[in-house]
């Protein structure tokens, strides 16, 4: 299942649709983030947890985020890295991917913004209690339409 949403700034128009969650591809999404993830794709730390949890899993679920300092709005796979809590316990590959209540978060991915490289914040929900600044004149976002997927 996954959320979509259309923000616009009615002051500058600018707009962007965000789609987080992920749909009925996840099995797919999974497999090939954690593969990019242990070859190092998406940076040295997971490479060496994987090194360290070879049965160990990252979220690929989509995510929102978003930059404090220069109003970038993206969305990314979260990258969290679980390992199992069983130690002797192989690496899930079920079609809905591993049962997550059979593991523990290690660590959670910190998200550097594309534009200005600070820390990025998530976001689980746009809602009024979250509000985005446009990134072109910082004027808040609206949310446009929200929209529920699979």
């Amino acid at each position: 299942m996954g959320m979509g949403y259309s923000l616009v700034c009615k002051k500058c128009g600018y707009s962007r649709n965000l789609f987080a969650g992920c749909g009925m591809m996840y099995h797919e999404v999974l497999r090939e983030k954690n593969e990019e993830a242990r070859n190092g794709v998406h940076g040295t730390r997971l490479k060496e947890l994987f090194e360290e949890y070879p049965n160990g899993c990252i979220d690929a679920m989509n995510e929102i985020y978003y930059c404090a300092v220069c109003r970038t709005v993206e969305c990314e796979s979260s990258l969290d890295f679980y390992r199992p809590k069983n130690p002797d316990q192989a690496a899930g590959d079920d079609v809905f991917g591993p049962d997550m209540n059979e593991y523990e978060l290690v660590e959670k991915h910190e998200h550097s913004c594309p534009n200005c490289g600070k820390p990025m914040k998530e976001i689980m929900r746009l809602t009024e209690d979250t509000p985005v600044d446009c990134p072109e004149c910082g004027s808040e976002l609206e949310n446009g339409h929200m929209l529920l997927w699979d």
